[in-house]
């Protein structure tokens, strides 16, 4: 299991992500953008980004702009996202997390090969969690 802090975004992402690389002489992985994904898009939208990481020495955060219609709230754009290697035990752990928070995104299948759910805990932390399907 790895714990990843997820940064969102107000459209600038990629202008954070050099921004970063460059104050931690870090390295950019990858970066997808809003048009790999299967969703109508607002225009302009296209090039924004959907996913990127950012290694940090051994550690990476990883970050996108924030999704087309959902609103954006300043200190509130932090998630920790949670990669597994089995989906029995995703499945588990999202279901207690879940216990008296709110589900933003069940776990589904997705178009980038993983099985990824979102929610919030009854504290009020953000979750993300994945698990690769291949």
């Amino acid at each position: 299991m790895n714990i990843k802090p997820y940064i969102t975004f107000n459209g600038n992402a990629e202008e954070a992500l050099n921004f970063y690389a460059a104050c931690f002489n870090a390295e950019i992985l990858g970066i997808n953008r809003y048009d790999t994904a299967p969703m109508e898009l607002p225009a302009g939208y296209e090039n924004k980004v959907l996913h990127a990481e950012l290694k940090i020495g051994e550690q990476s955060i990883l970050c996108c702009d924030t999704m087309p219609g959902n609103a954006f709230t300043e200190g509130n754009n932090f998630s920790l996202s949670i990669d597994y290697p089995q989906i029995m035990e995703l499945e588990s752990l999202f279901a207690k997390l879940a216990e008296g928070g709110k589900v933003e995104m069940p776990l589904q299948d997705t178009f980038w090969g993983a099985r990824f759910g979102m929610l919030q805990d009854k504290f009020g932390i953000r979750w993300m969690l994945n698990c690769d399907l291949n």
